[in-house]
């Protein structure tokens, strides 16, 4: 039950972001792909899918209390101001405040 929960708010999250202006795609980074290559088992894993992209912690009752973001930015907008734009999607697709949203941009296209 906790995975379904888990993937269809991955999914939300994943479809905010995305819809944010200046985002051109979801990327994982290269600590990003290790984590996910030592936690995942190889069944779990689909090409192209965003959970890599996207993690999300919860505390023992369930709420979020983090969440990680890896994005890719359109080369005409400013990395910095569309990074603030998602964390802000981000945290309210997710119900958590935004200081606990960390948005790294791992490409620029």
């Amino acid at each position: 039950m906790k995975s379904e929960r888990v993937t269809a708010l991955t999914r939300k999250v994943t479809e905010a972001v995305l819809a944010v202006p200046g985002v051109a795609c979801l990327r994982p980074g290269l600590r990003s792909l290790l984590y996910a290559a030592d936690t995942r088992p190889p069944a779990a894993r689909h090409p192209g899918d965003p959970g890599s992209a996207v993690r999300i912690t919860f505390d023992s009752r369930g709420a979020v209390t983090g969440l990680q973001v890896d994005v890719v930015v359109r080369a005409q907008q400013q990395a910095a101001h569309t990074a603030r734009a998602v964390r802000a999607a981000a945290a309210e697709t997710a119900a958590t405040p935004p200081r606990s949203v960390k948005v790294t941009v791992t490409g620029i296209v």
